[in-house]
């Protein structure tokens, strides 16, 4: 999962960024935020992207992975351009969707 999720995300980063990305997954309601090990199954709407950059931290909402890749990509990098507009050190920049 991780392994299709972190080229969208390093896609939408500045270089700068990217050198501080953590990205993991946790549990779908797991308000403490602890990681998933890799040998955890992940089913729909089972997990959500965490993500730190900066020292700031966001994450997706619950990753719907029965749509495929793109689908799933596409939820991803909405829900970090979200992100990325609302923090300290990209406050209200759009950052557009790459081409896929």
């Amino acid at each position: 999962m991780l392994a299709v999720i972190r080229p969208a995300v390093l896609a939408m980063l500045h270089e700068h960024e990217a050198a501080t990305l953590q990205l993991f997954l946790v549990a779908t309601g797991d308000t403490t935020w602890a990681p998933l090990q890799d040998d955890d199954v992940v089913i729909e709407n089972s997990a959500m992207a965490r993500w730190e950059v900066l020292g700031e931290d966001g994450g997706s909402s619950s990753l719907w992975i029965e749509g495929g890749a793109d689908r799933l990509i596409t939820d991803v990098q909405s829900d970090l351009q979200d992100f990325i507009a609302e923090s300290r050190f990209a406050w209200g920049e759009l950052r557009p969707l790459p081409p896929r």
